[in-house]
């Protein structure tokens, strides 16, 4: 009787799986811990050069094709007024420029890479699958929008307001909206709002310092979003298994992503 009673008082086999982030599990019961799909397979840096390379192949589908599509198509109508706007911007008042200035900080890869890697970094060691995954794709991100920014420059090789050449698309406008996009396909418009924000004011600091065209940042803001679209590709194509789970004293059904 006395074994009879601890085998009924025992708890019922729990089959789950943790997923970024998790609310730890009930007293007493023992959760089975899987590795969360969105973590790099292969381990290190060998695995996320593959998928920088596969970030090129991704770039060119469908998806990006709408995006760069609409970039051309916005930063056409842009050009239009290209002259008119940097007229008007040419003699900003003092504050002005002075407000601005962070942008040209924040915009460059100088502090768009260690903002990648410190996220990356700090997701790992403080446990989150999420953490780690957003900043391992802000770090391809950055990568691959460098790359194609580089390349639109030196084909078009567009003579800059200031007379400098490589103007067209913008660099910095490219590097901050692709951090943008990444943050919100992980963390949602909440996350996204403010770091858009930040985009949209270094873009216009590159006008009040005479660097860009109106049309040069039109175009690195949609670079930067179809590269960040490019490396978040694992997110939208997330499936996700459902199965139920017994429980001392009840019960559930538990949703897993799977790849």
């Amino acid at each position: 009787m006395p074994a009879r009673a601890r085998a009924q008082d025992a708890p019922s086999p729990l089959p789950t799986a943790l997923v970024a982030d998790p609310a730890p599990p009930p007293a007493g019961v023992t959760a089975a811990v899987v590795q969360s799909p969105d973590a790099p397979k292969g381990g290190g840096f060998v695995r996320f050069f593959k998928d920088v390379g596969g970030d090129y192949k991704h770039f060119f589908s469908k998806e990006t094709a709408w995006w760069y599509a609409g970039g051309l198509g916005a930063a056409g109508l842009v050009h239009i007024a290209d002259e008119e706007i940097a007229e008007n911007l040419a003699d900003p008042p003092a504050a002005t420029t002075t407000a601005l200035e962070g942008g040209d900080k924040y915009g460059n890869l100088s502090l768009q890479i260690p903002l990648a890697v410190g996220w990356w970094v700090t997701g790992h060691a403080m446990g989150s699958a999420r953490g780690a995954s957003a900043g391992r794709d802000l770090l391809r991100a950055q990568i691959n929008a460098t790359t194609w920014s580089y390349v639109i420059k030196y084909a078009v090789d567009r003579t800059r307001p200031n007379g400098d050449p490589r103007s067209f698309p913008s660099g910095h406008a490219t590097a901050v909206f692709a951090t943008a996009m990444v943050l919100q396909q992980h963390y949602g418009w909440k996350v996204g709002v403010p770091f858009f924000g930040a985009a949209t004011y270094t873009a216009i600091s590159r006008l009040t310092v005479n660097k860009h065209w109106a049309s040069d940042v039109t175009m690195g803001a949609f670079v930067g979003m179809a590269s960040a679209r490019t490396v978040t590709l694992h997110l939208r194509n997330q499936k996700f298994a459902m199965g139920p789970f017994a429980a001392h004293g009840g019960g559930g059904v538990s949703f897993v992503k799977v790849q």
